[in-house]
């Protein structure tokens, strides 16, 4: 007979778990632990024991904290954008300055917690005299917070546009790993996507294939925090690097890629062409952002997200950004948000997906 599951009893064990990308724990007993600034996106902790717990500015978008105990817990700061808090023991939690901007507070028990100057599930401000248990009893049916599955592998650039999306949209997600070492022939992958390749996003019973379709359905889907700008300039700059760097920048990549991954063996011409096309799309690039942050202005879009996964290889492919310090900075600036480091992929998964790509092609040799 197995022992019974003794669980998660040390912050630094659900820290590092987390990281090895795990998203849903069980038996999580962390009374006054200090998740303090803790980057926890997406993470499944019902019924988790958190009580006393300070969980002070973590960035907690789309978890699920259903059922878990958060009684007197430490929430001041905490980015808590759609997470789920059903039937969650928030008795005496300081929720003071937290972002709860679509969380689910449905049946949610916050007696005696402190909502100062929170922002709402609604988008209002919370007054510092106004009382928290109005929250509890919504005059209006709530619809529940969106929670989707993504199909997905650590190196592809077209899963992690979708995955550093959900991120940056706080939507709560599951993650399903596709080795593609011939899962993606299954029949279960296959009747999701017949084309058995990743990402898909299944929302219920809606699977869409295809990134920039699915990046698009989660705006539509949830449209706050925007991430396509709508001044028709903008919106036009944002389309136009999304499709450039499909049509152009990946398929002049690609000989580059396979040469320094070890699986190719192009000829000069052809990887000197391929330079100077990515060339060509990083000059683009330059001219596009101008002073700006971001491509089409000062806040995040898609337009980064996909043009910044693509971008963000090029160094480790001998291509220097060192002549276009808009580009540069920009990639910089992508690269320090949560959302980019939280979806690296780790020097280990790299070597891995490498020596499967050997191992297949001298199969097919």
């Amino acid at each position: 007979m197995n022992p019974p599951e003794e669980g998660i009893r040390s912050t630094e064990e659900l820290l590092r778990r987390y990281a090895a990308g795990e998203r849903e724990f069980e038996q999580v007993r962390l009374s006054e632990a200090d998740l303090h600034n803790a980057i926890l996106h997406g993470i499944d902790l019902s019924e988790a024991i958190l009580n006393e717990a300070n969980l002070s500015r973590a960035d907690l978008r789309g978890a699920d904290f259903s059922w878990a105990d958060l009684s007197g817990a430490n929430l001041c700061g905490a980015d808590l954008r759609g997470a789920i808090f059903t039937r969650a023991d928030l008795t005496g939690a300081n929720l003071t300055h937290a972002n709860l901007l679509k969380a689910d507070l449905s049946l949610a028990n916050l007696e005696n917690a402190d909502l100062s100057e929170a922002i709402l599930p609604d988008g209002t401000l919370q007054g510092a005299s106004s009382q928290p248990e109005t929250l509890s009893t919504p005059t209006e049916p709530q619809s529940p917070p969106m929670k989707v599955k993504l199909h997905y592998h650590p190196i592809s650039v077209n899963a992690r546009r979708v995955w550093i999306a959900l991120f940056e949209k706080g939507i709560s997600f599951e993650l399903s790993r596709l080795e593609l070492n011939g899962d993606q022939f299954k029949p279960e992958f296959v009747a999701l996507n017949p084309f058995h390749h990743v990402p898909v996003l299944e929302d219920g019973d809606f699977a869409v294939v295809e990134s920039l379709a699915i990046l698009d359905y989660l705006e539509a889907k949830v449209p706050e925090p925007s991430l396509l700008p709508q001044e028709p300039k903008a919106l036009a700059i944002a389309r136009m690097v999304e499709l450039v760097t499909t049509n152009e920048l990946l398929p002049a990549m690609n000989p580059l890629i396979r040469q320094a991954m070890g699986f190719g063996n192009a000829n000069e011409e052809t990887l000197a062409k391929s330079r100077e096309k990515v060339g060509t799309v990083l000059g683009f690039f330059e001219e596009k952002l101008g002073e700006a942050s971001y491509f089409g202005g000062e806040t995040l879009s898609f337009a980064d997200i996909v043009g910044g996964t693509a971008v963000l290889w090029l160094p480790q492919l001998g291509v220097s950004l060192a002549e276009y310090p808009r580009v540069q900075a920009w990639n910089d600036r992508l690269n320090q948000r949560d959302s980019w480091q939280q979806t690296q992929p780790t020097p280990a998964e790299v070597e891995a997906f490498k020596e499967h790509m050997r191992t297949l092609m001298v199969r097919s040799g």
